[in-house]
């Protein structure tokens, strides 16, 4: 049995512990620091994973050439100290083909694609000792790792706290606050936990729904060296605010050729086209009547269903992601939404922040945006047009404006200067900043009062443009108005 020196068994169980912990955490950044002996904000996590492979590959090679690596030749703690280091080596040493992989496979759709890098990744697993059963549970969850990853980090993009926030919470939903228990009792095993997104329209919950849902586990067949199925299939979406309610049960839960006038064939509902590995997106949930709540409940709580015309029991074995842009608590308090449904929903409730609240928070961010939803526009980085655009969006719009219509509100600004020149906003969007300020107290009680009436002035002074007439109508002191409208 191989033994570690001291200073051995401390670097190699800073790297196991590594492999536990949230990624887009301060508390990663923290403990790659403290291996690498570098200050924090040094160093982007690309960077870290670099030098720190470089590292790990240099102890593991004064211990025995790595392809010699083996697990046996470790015992008790210290056997597991050193799976979970190579295995994080691993990890990250075939991290640009797994991203090369999920490219491909978006890109090719529903049909499983082979691991082109399969045998390489299970001949090092199998020298290494593993069985075949755990190396496809580990070739799997590599896969959704870099999923995860690969999805948060470009569908959530920003660098205010309330986003940074917002990562670290996705990536808590699809692998739990403790991986150590989702590798040994959850993975695979995630269809109970729902997840309810609340936030005002356009701020990305639909994104965001994407993410979890595309970052599922998957498993793995190691002789057809394929996964059972393509992530793209994981993630079904319906927008309950599309249909009436008459066509609401057919849309969820399928129906049968001749089940109603007009069923000319069978129709495929949206439980029915889930897969046993995938998620489905119920948006706008809190517009559904309470008769649709009912059986929707039955469907998440019995998991079985029956398409309409059918007496046929159908099994439905995804997760359930379900967003609103509504107060859900008003909902509920009013009885327009049933609690009962609501506790079946909220496993885990993600408030998916404003782009006002954004900006607030970090100035910057509001730059960052136009340059991330100006390359989704024109499909190529343009630094100066970003500069440019972002020049003029804060010439035409003032730092208190609202943002009612969030970042889909901003993507068509950016589109309206590629036309105009200008995007101005017009008094009745300046109204509904005033509006957004009323929602905004309500959502954080008597103490935004005074942000309110900030707000109020400056609207008034943007329409009347003096401070005598703001004074006059807020029946304040024209200095009292000067200062809510200029600090």
């Amino acid at each position: 049995m191989k033994k570690l020196l001291p200073e051995q068994r401390e670097f190699f169980t800073q790297v196991a512990e590594l492999a536990f912990v949230n990624p887009f955490s301060e508390q990663r950044e923290l403990a790659d620091c403290q291996l690498l002996d570098i200050a924090p904000g040094t160093m982007a996590i690309f960077q870290r994973i670099e030098k720190i492979q470089v590292l790990l590959h240099g102890h593991f090679q004064l211990l025995q050439p790595l392809a010699e690596f083996r697990m046996t030749a470790y015992q008790g703690k210290t056997q597991e100290i050193m799976k979970f280091s190579w295995l994080f080596y691993q990890f990250h040493e075939f991290q640009s083909q797994f991203n090369q992989f999920i490219e491909e496979q978006r890109l090719l759709g529903d049909v499983p694609l082979e691991l082109h890098f399969a045998k390489d990744l299970n001949h090092r697993f199998q020298l290494a000792g593993f069985t075949d059963s755990e190396t496809e549970k580990f070739i799997a969850l590599f896969y959704q790792l870099h999923r995860g990853f690969y999805f948060i980090s470009t569908a959530i993009s920003g660098d205010c706290p309330s986003i940074i926030e917002l990562r670290v919470r996705l990536w808590n939903n699809i692998f739990t606050f403790n991986p150590q228990w989702y590798m040994d009792y959850l993975c695979g095993k995630m269809e109970d936990f729902s997840t309810l997104l609340l936030g005002a329209t356009g701020t990305g919950k639909t994104l965001v729904a994407h993410t979890i849902g595309c970052s599922g586990f998957i498993p793995f067949d190691l002789s057809k060296r394929r996964f059972k199925e393509s992530f793209t299939r994981s993630f079904q979406f319906i927008n309950l605010s599309q249909y009436p309610c008459s066509l609401l049960e057919s849309e969820l839960f399928g129906h049968k050729k001749g089940a109603f006038t007009g069923a000319i064939e069978h129709h495929q509902g949206l439980f029915d086209r889930c897969s046993e590995h995938g998620a489905v997106f119920i948006d706008e949930i809190g517009d559904i009547d309470i008769p649709t709540q009912v059986k929707l409940l039955n469907v998440i709580q019995d998991r079985v269903f029956c398409p309409v015309g059918s007496h046929e029991k159908l099994r439905f074995s995804g997760r359930v992601i379900s967003a609103t842009n509504r107060n859900i608590s008003q909902l509920r308090k009013d009885g327009h939404f049933r609690d009962d449904l609501y506790y079946r929903l909220c496993s885990d409730v993600i408030e998916v922040p404003s782009l006002q609240q954004r900006i607030q928070e970090n100035s910057q961010e509001l730059g960052h945006l136009i340059t991330i939803l100006l390359k989704r526009i024109i499909d190529i980085p343009a630094p100066y047009l970003a500069a440019t655009i972002e020049k003029q969006i804060r010439a035409d719009i003032p730092d208190y404006y609202s943002w009612p219509g969030n970042v889909r509100e901003l993507e068509q600004c950016i589109r309206r200067i590629c036309l105009t020149g200008s995007c101005a906003i017009s008094s009745e969007l300046n109204l509904g900043s005033l509006k957004a300020g009323f929602s905004l107290m309500d959502n954080a009680g008597e103490g935004s009062a005074q942000m309110l009436l900030q707000q109020y002035c400056r609207f008034l002074y943007e329409r009347h443009g003096s401070y005598e007439a703001v004074a006059r109508i807020t029946q304040l002191d024209r200095r009292t108005a000067r200062k809510y409208i200029v600090e």
